[in-house]
């Protein structure tokens, strides 16, 4: 039924308008005529209680006054008017309203109690809303237009196409909106969710990816409502081979203060977007230029079957230039071997390079045809993924030019790019015209491609199997011991054991409460040992000098144990105990459990001890993943090579990592209710078959109800 009402909003064969002014410049009077000047081909129902006519169409004076259904109210009333507005159109069985007034949430207090007002109308009601503060929507299918956009004001013709756009921001959104336009690039629908009292970005994609002819998914987001519903979305576009493109701005701190204020949204921290996006094969851009690029390039509908691309141009230094652009969005601009290159001599002068990048020369100007021998070598050539064409100032060669590149467009399935530099622009428009992704500049071009490769090579999204050999009882208990105590924070012997119960290894540990007895712990453990003390207050131990690594005599180890009871006592902790544990040595990496408030449990990875600083790199994962996204996580990470051979160094022990990364994933979905988080610093790998080892955990509950 909620899926029926979102349809019906993206779809609507009757609209009615709530407020619906005879004054077309009023913005309760734009929605009238924005559809009757572009031809909107359903029912368009003025309510108006005021007037018998509104624009020279028959006007009602409420909703029971209109015969049949009605599928969509664009609600224009003032804000403190719309509850009783949206009363009155779930009475009358609309399924679906926009509301567009602000001064709700996003302006405070007093706008947060009318936007609570609003949402308790439609829990009582099942109404699904678009809004409020939002300018609404548009389908240039059937031309339907609840909106008060000034968008269209300098729009005589609109451009419909595969792509629609779901935007948190009204006046940007259209500002995209208009841009796409004028690149020639056919936009089906547009949206503005504004607060997002009820309908969500990732709740309106869901409609828009089951619509026929509907093939590239834009959006643009300030803050994530409701993080699982838009990965939900993204697995289902994955399974249809239909791309959600997204700008997602606020990474920064001043930037995320921005958008909260400005939409009421809550932005939750980037980082975890940036790879919920990634893990789920939403394609993330940084910003307007690049959405367009990269929705130009999905427009067509083509794949890429590899990454080699092949370029031909009429100048060598455009081609090297290319090439270097290429290889920085993870393209191969690879010499062709012997054979093709001979193949692509005989066709082009003998001054030209047939290598790859192919240079034509200038040659072209004067002999268009050599375009048209060219390319057809090159759509013939199997080393070849993608094909890219860069010419400039070339308008009196371009029906030839033009000519040709169609032919091999057609000739060929593979995503075929052109780069026209310079001129009126007019050839540029006409490729656009044909289907044909055309740019100014090879980087902008270049950047386009490495996004539709990466997507097109886009491993599999499936279902993570939860491991069978979780020892529950022990998790239970442990957490069922900590309630029962009214404590939160878990020491490290419990959190050590709270993973060890999900199958990570963890390194050999004996708490003692005295000094003898953390002799007698180092000699049942054997070898150099590390004493730690053991609180569950004190989280950070290394921090107050809680730690003391690298022991062997009994000496030093009970001179340690003493220290460190003393300390204890000084921070306010007198019943704290030591731990004595068995000394590790490996590649240390972090790994972390946290929730997010809008994806909930996820799972971090990154490279630990010092270099969790230093390096700053880590990656966040949606919990569970299984262990092949789990080691592509890893893999993911600026310093990746530190897994394989380095100066001599034997590889890491990958696999182990990512089964130890997979697990605690498990037990971050497992027990998102209680663990707040949790860090194992450092998980220490071994080389390849020696697998991984935990020397530090500490784990924190939630606060208890």
């Amino acid at each position: 039924m909620a899926n029926s009402a979102i349809q019906r909003l993206l779809h609507p064969r009757s609209i009615a308008v709530l407020g619906a002014s005879d004054n077309p410049v009023k913005l309760s009077g734009r929605p009238i005529e924005l559809m009757k000047r572009f031809g909107y081909t359903g029912r368009l129902l003025p309510v108006n209680a005021r007037r018998a006519e509104v624009q020279g169409l028959p006007a009602y004076r409420d909703l029971d006054e209109i015969d049949g259904e009605i599928d969509l109210a664009m609600v224009m009333l003032p804000a403190d008017k719309v509850a009783d507005g949206l009363r009155d159109c779930a009475a009358r069985g609309i399924p679906a309203a926009i509301v567009g007034a602000s001064g709700f949430a996003e302006i405070g207090a007093r706008g947060e109690h009318l936007q609570r007002q609003l949402e308790a109308v439609i829990a009582e009601t099942g109404i699904r809303v678009l809004g409020p503060n939002c300018l609404g929507m548009f389908s240039l299918r059937d031309r339907a237009m609840p909106t008060f956009t000034s968008a269209m004001d300098d729009s005589s013709a609109l451009v419909d196409g595969p792509v629609a756009f779901v935007s948190q921001s009204g006046a940007f959104g259209t500002f995209i909106f208009s841009a796409a336009q004028h690149a020639g690039l056919g936009i089906s629908h547009f949206l503005n969710t504004g607060n997002e009292a009820d309908l969500s970005v990732a709740e309106v994609l869901g409609g828009l990816v089951e619509t026929d002819g509907v093939e590239v998914l834009m959006a643009y987001l300030e803050g994530v409502h409701r993080g699982r519903e838009l990965l939900a979305v993204a697995r289902r576009a994955h399974e249809l081979d239909k791309p959600i493109l997204v700008v997602k701005v606020g990474s920064s701190e001043a930037g995320a203060r921005a958008a909260q204020s400005h939409t009421a949204s809550l932005a939750g921290e980037d980082a975890v977007f940036d790879g919920a996006a990634r893990q789920h094969g939403i394609v993330r851009l940084a910003g307007q230029e690049q959405l367009l690029d990269t929705a130009q390039v999905f427009a067509g509908g083509r794949r890429a079957r590899g990454r080699r691309l092949s370029t031909l141009s009429l100048s060598g230094g455009a081609g090297v230039l290319m090439a270097d652009v290429a290889s920085d969005n993870g393209l191969l601009v690879q010499p062709w071997d012997q054979a093709w290159q001979q193949q692509m001599a005989a066709v082009i002068p003998a001054y030209g390079s047939p290598r790859n990048p192919i240079d034509l020369t200038a040659t072209l100007i004067s002999d268009p045809d050599l375009l048209r021998r060219g390319l057809d070598v090159a759509v013939r050539h199997p080393g070849t993924d993608m094909i890219a064409v860069l010419l400039g100032n070339a308008d009196n060669a371009s029906a030839q030019l033009i000519d040709a590149i169609e032919q091999a467009h057609r000739a060929t399935d593979r995503p075929l790019v052109v780069v026209w530099t310079g001129g009126s622009g007019r050839p540029r428009r006409r490729l656009q015209e044909l289907g044909i992704p055309c740019f100014t500049d090879p980087g902008r071009a270049a950047a386009a491609l490495g996004k539709l490769a990466d997507f097109s090579l886009r491993p599999p999204l499936p279902e993570p199997q939860r491991p069978d050999d979780v020892d529950e009882q022990v998790v239970r208990a442990i957490i069922q011991d900590l309630r029962d105590e009214g404590r939160t924070q878990l020491d490290e012997h419990e959190s050590s054991r709270l993973i060890a119960a999900y199958g990570i290894p963890c390194a050999g540990a004996f708490p003692a409460r005295t000094p003898d007895a953390a002799v007698a712990a180092a000699h049942e453990l054997g070898g150099p040992v590390a004493v730690k003390l053991l609180s569950g207050s004190i989280g950070h131990k290394s921090d107050i000098g809680g730690v003391r690594l690298g022991l062997t005599h009994d000496a030093e180890i009970r001179v340690a144990a003493e220290e460190l009871l003393t300390i204890a006592r000084e921070t306010g902790d007198p019943g704290a105990r030591l731990l004595v544990q068995r000394m590790a040595a490996g590649t240390e990496l972090i790994v972390g459990v946290k929730r997010d408030p809008a994806f909930g449990p996820v799972v971090v990875v990154g490279f630990g001890g010092v270099l969790v600083d230093v390096l700053a790199d880590s990656r966040v994962g949606v919990a569970p993943l299984d262990v092949d996204a789990a080691e592509r996580l890893l893999l993911s990470l600026r310093g990746s090579r530190l897994f394989g051979e380095v100066r001599g160094k034997p590889a890491r022990d990958l696999g182990a990592a990512a089964e130890a990364v997979a697990r605690l994933s498990w037990l971050a979905h497992d027990l998102a209710d209680d663990i707040a988080e949790l860090d194992v610093n450092p998980l220490l790998l071994g080389e390849a078959g020696e697998g991984v080892i935990a020397v530090d955990c500490l784990a924190v509950l939630t606060p208890a109800e």
